[in-house]
């Protein structure tokens, strides 16, 4: 037993809640430096601290957490189970100091809410909120972030973001979903877009079968769009369509579908705005594909922010059909 250890096993558990309030925001950013650095050496200079200033700070945090969070390795030092564990939940602590001091800086009076959302919800959903609470007089400051879902949970995880509009997908069943507060909001439907002189345009009841003929737009494998897209053709014992393209971004997909005799998938409220624009037509399936549930994702604790509560309420409302 190494004598951190021994003085964890001689520390009572009255003596704990006192430890963790001697703690100094440095102590808890020390973890995540020797997470990034792999070294107490490295996270000592980082933070401009000597070496054995350094030691003395993680002997402090150690005793403050009754546990060892860093283990000595040849190559430096690296963070432990229950370091890892500490540093989850340290990190969106680290976050909401972080955003209080930004918050503060200009216009404290009104709430500043980091938000990360899947780009589909820019289309429309985005722009209906901000209307609505700017009618109002209560939009907060917002602060968008925009990209895929697994890319939203780690920034939200990392303490980079308070909240997150997007959906769950099979592939998050591993991830710390417990520790998240999940709210549903709405169907978001696929659609199949084509130019308004392409000949399925002015079709009725159109079959997958169909659909092969022409040329396609698609997202790469691996993405939920292409997943969603391919499963009808595999379930009726087809081969789905090759795409000549592939594009991760609708806004490209249907921007091309629009000048040329291409046919794209995307989500129906982006189709259905170009379509009121007169770009492109959506194509009127025999099957609509299967949707996703967009849901509005927080962290479960601490209790969230009355902003981040008004944008949940307000998008469920914006968001309904």
């Amino acid at each position: 037993m190494n004598p951190s250890q021994l003085v964890m096993a001689k520390t009572s558990p009255t003596a704990l809640p006192q430890r963790l309030d001697r703690l100094r925001i440095r102590h808890l950013r020390l973890l995540d430096l020797v997470a990034h650095t792999g070294s107490l050496t490295a996270a000592a200079e980082r933070m401009h601290i000597s070496q054995p200033a350094v030691t003395k700070m993680l002997q402090e945090l150690e005793q403050a957490f009754a546990c060892t969070l860093i283990e000595r390795t040849t190559r430096g030092g690296r963070l432990s189970p229950a370091g890892e564990r500490a540093l989850e939940r340290l990190r969106i602590a680290l976050g909401a100091l972080d955003i209080a001091r930004e918050a503060l800086a200009e216009r404290p009076e009104v709430p500043l809410v980091r938000m990360g959302v899947l780009p589909l919800v820019g289309v429309n959903v985005l722009p209906k909120l901000v209307a609505s609470l700017s009618r109002q007089g209560i939009l907060p400051r917002l602060q968008l972030r925009e990209h895929t879902v697994s890319g939203l949970l780690g920034m939200l995880a990392g303490g980079e973001l308070d909240c997150v509009v997007g959906r769950l997908e099979a592939g998050h069943a591993g991830q710390s979903l417990e520790r998240l507060r999940i709210m549903p909001l709405w169907d978001e439907h696929l659609a199949i877009a084509c130019a308004p002189d392409h000949p399925l345009a002015r079709r009725r009841d159109v079959s997958l079968p169909a659909l092969r003929d022409s040329p396609w737009i698609l997202p790469p494998r691996g993405t939920h769009t292409r997943e969603i897209f391919e499963q009808p053709f595999l379930d009726s014992g087809q081969l789905p369509p090759v795409p000549h393209i592939e594009s991760i971004s609708f806004h490209s997909s249907l921007s091309m579908v629009a000048a040329s005799g291409f046919l794209a998938v995307a989500p129906d409220s982006a189709v259905s705005h170009y379509s009121a624009m007169s770009l492109v037509c959506k194509v009127r399936l025999r099957t609509p594909f299967a949707s996703g549930r967009m849901v509005f994702i927080t962290h479960r604790d601490p209790a969230a922010s009355p902003a981040v509560t008004l944008l949940a309420k307000a998008l469920a409302e914006v968001g309904s059909p």
